[in-house]
């Protein structure tokens, strides 16, 4: 088996494409919901890897949505070809990596609230692994790379060095931008209540295409730029 540190980690993660890399013990999970914390899905968990890339700005200002929904999909691909060829690597290395998906599939559903839940949360992980914080959106807001950030993890039965939490804010003080913008009132400074949000976020037209009909959440936020 080969011993590998948290510098060769990121540096392997970067050459493949990630933005940033962070690393969080599994003991800083002992808060996650039964059923959705790392070793429910590996026993022996003992390190996630969190990994965020970027969303290009510009998909903000496109005047159709087609546009900022093909980036969402492109991103998500991007992701879990990242972690899936690292946990590759590991693997062959003798290290036992299980990469989490990006987005879908997952299973927890709760049809009355229209409610989905990922196998892991992944932007606690991320906020966790000392990538940044969660804002009022309760989007992951980053220092370098503001809200425009989509996450994956490998889960790891290796103690790597952890990273440190950071100690920055996500949202300015008194700051209500994203929750009284919110055409469905989905916000309430902590949550985002998935049943109202669906009902405006996307649309699927005659023809089976989807897109993402609303983003201002994370468009008007302050700091979807960074935190300056």
């Amino acid at each position: 088996m080969k011993n590998i540190s948290a510098d060769e980690i990121k540096c392997r993660l970067k050459e493949l494409g990630a933005d940033l890399c962070g690393i969080a013990s599994v003991e800083r999970f002992a808060d996650a919901p039964s059923g959705f914390h790392p070793t429910d899905i590996l026993k022996e968990c003992k390190s996630v890897i969190v990994i965020a890339t970027r969303i290009p700005i510009n998909t903000l200002i496109a005047s159709s949505q087609a546009i900022y929904t093909f980036t969402h999909f492109r991103v998500f691909d991007k992701i879990n070809s990242i972690t899936f060829a690292f946990a590759i690597e590991l693997e062959k290395w003798g290290i036992c990596a299980v990469p989490v998906p990006a987005s879908e599939p997952y299973e927890y559903w709760d049809d009355n609230r229209r409610h989905g839940q990922g196998i892991l949360s992944l932007k606690h992980a991320a906020v966790r692994a000392g990538l940044g914080q969660m804002g009022k959106n309760t989007l992951l807001v980053n220092d370098q790379f503001g809200n425009m950030l989509l996450l994956g993890a490998v889960l790891l039965n290796e103690e790597i060095e952890p990273d440190l939490l950071v100690t920055y804010q996500a949202c300015i003080p008194g700051c209500r931008i994203c929750l009284d913008a919110c055409p469905a009132s989905a916000l309430d400074g902590n949550t985002m209540e998935q049943r109202k949000c669906r009902s405006i976020c996307g649309k699927t037209t005659d023809g089976g295409g989807f897109v993402y009909n609303c983003n201002l959440c994370r468009k008007l936020c302050p700091h979807h730029q960074g935190i300056k």
